[in-house]
């Protein structure tokens, strides 16, 4: 297969945007709609960025629409803002761009808590609102959960409870392994059983306890999850470990690490099939651009002064 696109996730930081919220307390639509307003601006400017520099792919985060899918939410989002959400489906539509979003921790379809699941399911058919509102081929991607103590009970909820999202929520999901309860094969086997899309996280492969695959076997499962995606542009995810830490992502891509997964890539599928990844690197567009020149010239970047921390958006 051969690498297509390259994205980030939810800010850019040479432009400065970045997802506001209000107080639960304060949700009322005078304190909403100029937060609203100026995410969907962010989004906007972004995605022009983006465009400017060659790149194609972007998560918008979460937190677009704060407090969308509860009850105190107190006006229609969609038509207040219709004429921002259709400027930017103009724009994803015309320059073929691709929108993905990816609900946060709390979003747990096999939660043996009902509260959490209702909630979960709420959140995932809001978030698909979002995404259709701004890319009709938008995906949202999911972790599997919690294993509870009983990793094939959490696997039955989850699949009982994939059930009651709608046809477009279910449609537009993809699922992820992690770096401790669900590794690669389960979520392929998953997916494969119930007809969710893959969204292999090499990262969290790579650092999931005793989980040491030769490239020979991770290739196959690859293979697997690439097939999931039928005639759609299969998605993965890539980062690199931040020095001192177990599951954190660094500022910026190790190029082995994308070497490796390139490398991987090539025995999967057809040559000419394509794929996107996501970069989770808190250097966000940067850490894009830094990969591009690494795949245009094959020069390593050099460091020379530690980079500032950055927040992480959902």
């Amino acid at each position: 297969m051969r690498l297509r696109h390259l994205g980030y996730a939810c800010q850019n930081l040479t432009l400065g945007t970045k997802s506001r919220t209000v107080r639960l307390a304060n949700v009322r639509t005078e304190t909403l709609i100029p937060v609203i307003t100026q995410n969907l601006e962010d989004v906007e400017r972004a995605l022009r960025w983006n465009l400017e520099h060659g790149l194609r792919f972007f998560r918008i985060s979460s937190d677009l629409i704060p407090f969308g899918p509860m009850d105190v939410f107190p006006f229609d989002w969609e038509e207040a803002f219709a004429w921002k959400l259709k400027s930017i489906r103009k724009l994803v539509r015309k320059e073929k761009l691709r929108v993905t979003s990816h609900p946060g921790q709390y979003t747990v379809l096999n939660s043996p808590r009902p509260e959490v699941v209702d909630a979960s399911v709420d959140e995932l058919e809001h978030q698909a609102r979002v995404l259709r509102a701004m890319d009709p081929k938008g995906t949202m991607t999911l972790h599997v959960g919690g294993a509870y103590g009983d990793k094939p009970a959490a696997l039955e909820r989850f699949e009982q409870n994939l059930a009651r999202l709608s046809d477009d929520a279910r449609q537009r999901l993809a699922i992820e392994n992690d770096d401790t309860t669900w590794d690669l094969p389960e979520v392929v086997e998953l997916a494969e059983r119930t007809g969710l899309r893959v969204i292999p996280d090499l990262f969290h492969h790579l650092v999931f306890p005793d989980d040491t695959l030769p490239d020979e076997e991770l290739a196959e499962l690859l293979e697997r999850a690439a097939a999931t995606w039928g005639r759609g542009v299969m998605k993965l995810h890539l980062s690199s470990q931040k020095p001192g830490t177990r599951v954190s992502h660094a500022d910026f891509l190790d190029m082995d690490d994308v070497d490796r997964l390139l490398a991987l890539m090539d025995r999967v599928g057809d040559a000419d099939a394509p794929y996107d990844v996501m970069l989770e690197a808190k250097r966000k567009e940067k850490a894009v651009l830094e990969v591009r020149r690494y795949l245009e010239t094959g020069e390593r970047p050099a460091r020379a002064l530690p980079m500032e921390t950055v927040e992480e958006a959902g």
